[in-house]
């Protein structure tokens, strides 16, 4: 077998694994919100219990930080900075071209992400700021 053949079949395998896991959490929020419709219209007291969990995670965990876009951010450019150099290593031209614009990609929203979170911390007032 190629190597882009595998390549290209384990990124299909892979593609299908996300749809299927997204497809997951697709059916239990469709079924928390039809029990919830249920639970609303019975006018049972359970419906404030299910009004929560809409905002957490699957393990029922607390709700998520809403600020986290440095962290993701960093990411981001970490990601875009780890493609550029592995594009810059392998040294083919075609290759340098590809790879910095797919590392252009994650660069360039992650330090978007850490932008606008810089001025959020910045608008927000120091107290706020010291809690992040």
């Amino acid at each position: 077998m190629p190597f882009t053949e595998m390549i290209v079949s384990i990124s299909v395998g892979l593609l299908f694994l996300v749809g299927f896991v997204f497809f997951l959490r697709l059916i239990q929020a469709w079924l928390l919100h039809r029990t919830l419709r249920e639970a609303i219209s019975r006018d049972s007291a359970h419906a404030g219990m299910l009004v929560d969990r809409i905002g957490r995670n699957d393990l029922g965990g607390p709700r998520a930080d809403l600020g986290t876009d440095d962290r993701t951010g960093l990411i981001l450019l970490a990601l875009g900075a780890a493609l550029a150099g592995f594009s810059l290593i392998v040294g083919e031209t075609e290759w340098l071209r590809y790879g910095l614009g797919a590392a252009l990609f994650p660069a360039l929203v992650g330090a978007a992400l850490l932008v606008r979170h810089r001025m959020q911390s910045r608008s927000a007032g120091p107290d706020d700021a010291a809690a992040e």
